[in-house]
């Protein structure tokens, strides 16, 4: 049992870690006291959650367009391959 009470002690301590320092970063993104955040905190997780929401949008956003891109370059230079590559030298024994 004490093991049990000693890793659930543990792991409440790194959350309120965790929290603690939520609250902080924010504080310092919004200019709001740690306490108004500390109060606040089921709405900031919100906005929170809608903020990395939209940062991940665009980054699959920009990832999707990056690979059409790089595809469509693979296809350009399939196209214009005219004969099969030759080994190197080297690779014929």
């Amino acid at each position: 049992m004490g093991r049990f009470m000693s890793g659930l002690g543990m792991t409440v301590g790194v959350a309120a870690i965790a929290v603690v320092a939520y609250a902080q970063k924010r504080s310092a993104e919004t200019g709001k006291d740690i306490m108004t955040v500390l109060s606040n905190l089921p709405d900031e997780l919100k906005r929170s959650q809608a903020e990395w929401q939209k940062k991940l949008e665009v980054a699959v956003d920009a990832g999707k367009k990056a690979a059409a891109e790089k595809e469509a370059e693979i296809e350009r230079e399939l196209e214009h391959e005219t004969e099969p590559q030759k080994p190197p030298v080297d690779y014929i024994v």
